[in-house]
């Protein structure tokens, strides 16, 4: 909670990273994290076309994304997610 708030502190949401080997941990702080893309086990992601890339908050470029679909997305706050885990973690992720 207290790295979530320091993130969440900040001006600029343009991306987070997690490592953890528990899912439900993975899934707690996307869902509380204030950025426009999260990696969870990997560094901070750059994702390519058809993907977007964009963050929240004084993060944007505009009026959002510069890339993919979401692009035309005015209204709509999106977040990407990244992910990598080991094989014998994969469990976790999904239960």
């Amino acid at each position: 909670d207290e790295a979530i708030a320091i993130e969440n502190g900040s001006p600029y949401g343009n991306a987070s990273s997690v490592f953890t080997q528990n899912g439900g941990m993975a899934r707690y702080v996307m869902d509380r994290v204030s950025a426009g893309m999260t990696g969870v086990n990997i560094g901070v992601p750059v994702p390519r076309d058809p993907f977007s890339f964009g963050g929240w908050n004084d993060s944007r470029f505009g009026v959002g994304d510069i890339t993919g679909k979401s692009s035309i997305h005015f209204w709509t706050k999106l977040k990407k997610t990244t992910t990598k885990w080991n094989p014998e973690d994969w469990r976790d992720w999904t239960s």
